[in-house]
């Protein structure tokens, strides 16, 4: 039973992201997937009725094991803005791909499984195993994927101007608490799975900060256009003032923000931001008019730069943060003409 409420809650989990439109990410959708797909394969096992309806049921299951690590360290690699060449990703999920066929021959030979028998109680079915040279492949790619996730996580800890630390710390708990389920599952060998259960609830804890991320990221919202991101500077504020980041240009114009750490609050004193927006947005922050944005201009170096300050909203209308846009005046004649 407990593998069929396993099987809902990540359904469930997938209308989430597919409903949200701010997710666009395809390793987040694919992570809901194979999460459904391989506990509808734990579900299936525990109700067969014999050997060969248990072998395809646990191969089902195994799209998890072979798949998730993969998709999990992609993900990783984009929260952390690390660049991964897109046919090294096409590489390894092709030999991810060849690893799951080889599961597909349990039965046939003993590549991956050795001997393999069929076992049912009163409540569940399942199977034992001894294991030959493919589930020893399996195991050293899920150990290299883990390892490599968890270090572009945890050296992007000191990228705290890129990278959220609070995001960074969700993800090595996910890590540590998979590995743990998973050694507990290996020493003690239990007949029950446990993989189903801690594997749903770790791709609704990884959601919070994905979410989060692509909630308010310059690059994803719609108050900014691409064509906008190489002349303006912007920024986006959360409503109680923390920082959740900006794009290139804004860098280039308000140097000060390769100190500022994301998912903080504003620094207080110093810099071009508290010189020229501080006040203006304190200000537009205060009228809570919210109908429409705030332009207008400041000097700086014998330069003018017009600015404007307005909301960011969710899809219910309700205030989540303000944007910030800033562009020299001469950028605008320009783009004006």
């Amino acid at each position: 039973m407990i593998y069929l409420i396993c099987f809902c809650i990540a359904l469930l989990l997938l209308l989430v992201v597919l409903g949200n439109g701010k997710i666009n990410n395809n390793n987040i959708i694919l992570m809901c997937i194979i999460v459904a797909v391989s506990n509808g394969g734990y579900f299936a096992l525990a109700i067969s009725s014999n050997l060969q309806e248990a072998i395809l049921a646990n191969t089902i299951s195994y799209v998890l094991g072979i798949f998730s690590p993969i998709i999990i360290l992609f993900t990783i690699c984009d929260v952390c803005r690390v660049q991964v060449s897109s046919y090294l990703n096409a590489f390894l999920l092709f030999l991810q791909s060849v690893l799951y066929l080889s599961i597909c021959t349990v039965g046939h030979n003993d590549f991956f499984y050795k001997t393999v028998e069929f076992h049912t109680t009163d409540k569940f079915s399942y199977l034992t195993k001894t294991y030959g040279i493919g589930h020893t492949l399996y195991l050293i790619s899920l150990l290299i994927y883990t390892l490599a996730g968890m270090a572009v996580a945890i050296v992007s800890l000191s990228r705290k101007t890129i990278v959220s630390r609070i995001n960074v710390d969700i993800i090595l708990f996910v890590y540590v608490l998979s590995v743990g389920v998973y050694l507990v599952e290996r020493f003690l060998k239990l007949r029950i799975e446990l993989m189903p259960i801690f594997s749903t609830a770790t791709i609704g804890i990884m959601l919070i900060p994905l979410i989060k991320v692509y909630s308010y990221s310059v690059y994803n919202n719609q108050v900014f256009f691409e064509s906008e991101m190489k002349s303006k500077a912007c920024f986006i504020i959360k409503k109680n003032l923390k920082y959740m980041g900006c794009n290139e240009h804004a860098v280039y114009l308000f140097p000060e923000l390769k100190n500022w750490e994301l998912e903080k609050k504003i620094p207080s004193n110093g810099g071009r931001f508290n010189t020229f927006l501080r006040q203006p947005l304190n200000n537009y922050i205060k009228a809570e008019d919210y109908a429409s944005p705030v332009i207008s201009t400041y000097n700086y170096k014998g330069e003018k730069f017009q600015y404007e300050i307005g909301p960011l909203l969710h899809r219910n209308n309700t205030l989540k943060g303000f944007y910030i846009q800033v562009q020299k005046i001469s950028d605008v004649s320009v783009e004006l003409k």
